[in-house]
């Protein structure tokens, strides 16, 4: 590994002064745009690497910042990932990841002297996130969720987004329109925004075409389908907007097996917008979360010097594909 006592040794300056340049005080003691540009670049020719382990000890930046993801098994977050990646890459930092699966592995974070630290995904508190806090390490969350004290949360404007697909949905002809979700918080939030949406619209939703169904995992939305046709059996509903891109996924499964063709019988959208939504039969209308500016506002939190606000709002976007159509008339034709 190349240190700095090797850079200063090839231009024939001390280390210290090195040491100044790439921290970037040099200007600071009238070091000449000159020499700071000739340690750069031999630094650079010689793919110079900061000793993260020395800049813990002198309790320098290190560069490093921590991810705890909420669930590894969810698409959703390798696209949170992704982005995340290529921004520290940019900008030279590196990623630490962890799960939340077991609250134990946040606590491995703490061996490090982070930079700042990511919680990818909604309604989660690891244990011993205080400890971060308290030690002066920015935190934010992607997501939403319970506000935390010391959190700051980057979160899509999801009720905005109903509104505009509901009346999406209400120029379409759409005027009975169902909910399809599940017992987890984030589902009862957005039932809450798709009410709210509604009402905007001047329309409501009949009890019965509200599921609440019990979380199973990748067929809870096949499950929650197929509920929702028993209960209204007398009269389907002409449209139904799942919690999750997932579920919505799921419940084409019920549909096929119950002979209703999407979106000829029955409109289908959801939230989210993960990578498969264009690839079902029919791709999937929904509202696409604006994943690379919301990494990128968490990133600038965290790098960032200035004062951290308790939420950072940002706008989705409706996503019309192939899976909503005017309703059936009532004749069927």
């Amino acid at each position: 590994m190349v240190t700095q006592k090797d850079i200063a040794n090839r231009l024939g300056v001390s280390p210290s002064l090195v040491s100044r340049v790439l921290n970037g005080s040099a200007s600071e003691i009238g070091v000449t745009p000159e020499t700071i540009e000739r340690i750069c670049a031999e630094a650079t020719r010689l793919n110079y690497q900061p000793n993260v382990v020395a800049l813990m000890l002198r309790g320098a930046p290190t560069q490093v910042l921590g991810v705890v993801v909420k669930n590894f098994d969810d698409p959703f977050f390798g696209r949170i990932l992704a982005e995340l990646e290529s921004l520290a890459s940019r900008q030279g930092y590196s990623l630490l990841l962890t799960g939340y699966a077991s609250n134990a592995n946040i606590h491995s974070l703490a061996r490090y002297k982070l930079d700042g630290l990511i919680l990818a995904g909604t309604d989660f508190v690891p244990d011993g996130l205080t400890r971060f806090i308290s030690n002066g390490t920015r935190v934010v969350r992607i997501g939403c969720g319970g506000q935390v004290t010391g959190v700051t949360r980057v979160v899509a404007d999801i009720e905005h987004g109903l509104e505009e697909l509901v009346g999406y949905l209400a120029k379409l002809g759409h005027r009975d329109i169902a909910y399809l979700g599940d017992d987890t918080e984030l589902s009862g939030r957005r039932e809450g925004e798709f009410l709210r949406a509604l009402k905007c619209a001047d329309l409501s939703a009949r009890p019965e075409c509200i599921i609440r169904t019990r979380y199973t995992g990748v067929d809870t939305g096949c499950e929650a389908m197929q509920l929702l046709l028993r209960q209204c059996q007398a009269r389907r509903p002409t449209a139904v907007i799942a919690a999750e891109d997932v579920l919505a996924q799921s419940a084409l499964r019920a549909l096929f097996e119950a002979k209703i063709q999407v979106p000829n019988d029955l409109s289908l959208a959801s939230v989210d917008d993960i990578p498969s939504t264009h690839m079902t039969i029919p791709s999937l209308t929904t509202v696409r979360q604006p994943i690379p500016e919301m990494a990128r506002r968490a990133f600038e939190t965290l790098i960032g010097t200035g004062d951290t606000p308790d939420e950072i709002m940002v706008r989705p976007e409706l996503i019309i594909r192939e899976s909503c159509a005017p309703p059936p008339s009532p004749s069927g034709s």
